[in-house]
């Protein structure tokens, strides 16, 4: 354990201390977390192509369709872990064709069947390259793991918001409804929906009506999704007891 007057020293020392000062040291510490290209926090490393990436980029955010800033922020952690998982695996590819490029052992030299001298050179690159390929597959193992999670959390607020749109369109048909039984003239917009009325109108074709007997204008309810289950066990069991009469 450190000395008191040893801490002191310590900290006297560090005010001395300014980093980096020449352009080539600047560069090389603001880049010391891309050695390895599978931590850093940019995506892109030095040298590296912008155009494939961009590409890809705009392919999954279309396919993924991400709204509203979290689900933009979730769809840009996916397609960037994605990125690098892509490296890890050309790295890991890259250090097992390695020995193709070296000077190999002369028993493996030797070998004529293509092969077989293929699968000796992998296995010496294997046992060469032990400690780069552990690393790889650790940082793999760790961006599949960030993956996976990126991509239930995306799903998960996305179906959330999926739901919530959906309670309000079941709210939006009811109430539309109910002002034209009552003739009067109706504006989503004054009840804070988000939706027009043509687009509540197609819904209400397409989801199930229920009209509601106890009703007395006979306004059609709109059943939620809660309430179609609970209907259709009861008549399920309202048909099983009637068969075991």
């Amino acid at each position: 354990m450190a000395t008191t007057a040893q801490i002191l020293s310590n900290q006297q020392n560090a005010q001395h201390s300014t980093g980096p000062r020449t352009p080539s040291g600047k560069q090389a510490s603001s880049l010391n977390s891309t050695r390895h290209g599978l931590t850093s926090q940019l995506v892109l490393l030095p040298g590296e192509d912008a155009v494939p990436y961009e590409a890809f980029r705009a392919k999954l955010l279309t396919e993924l369709a991400p709204e509203g800033t979290v689900e933009q922020m979730l769809a840009q952690t996916i397609c960037d872990t994605q990125w690098r998982l892509e490296r890890a695996r050309r790295n890991e590819a890259n250090i097992l064709a390695l020995p193709n490029f070296e000077e190999l052992p002369e028993a493996i030299g030797a070998i004529e069947d293509p092969a077989e001298r293929a699968a000796m050179i992998e296995a010496y690159a294997c046992t060469k390259y032990e400690r780069a390929l552990h690393n790889i597959q650790l940082h793999e193992g760790r961006l599949g793991r960030g993956l996976s999670k990126a991509l239930d959390d995306f799903r998960a607020t996305q179906q959330l918001r999926r739901d919530a749109l959906d309670t309000q369109m079941t709210e939006a048909i009811n109430t539309r409804n109910r002002y034209l039984a009552i003739e009067r003239p109706f504006e989503p917009a004054d009840f804070g929906f988000v939706f027009t009325i043509a687009e509540i109108d197609r819904q209400n074709e397409r989801r199930h009506i229920h009209f509601d007997p106890a009703n007395p204008n006979g306004v059609p309810h709109v059943e939620t999704k809660t309430e179609n289950q609970a209907r259709r066990a009861q008549t399920l069991n309202e048909f099983r007891h009637a068969a075991a009469r």
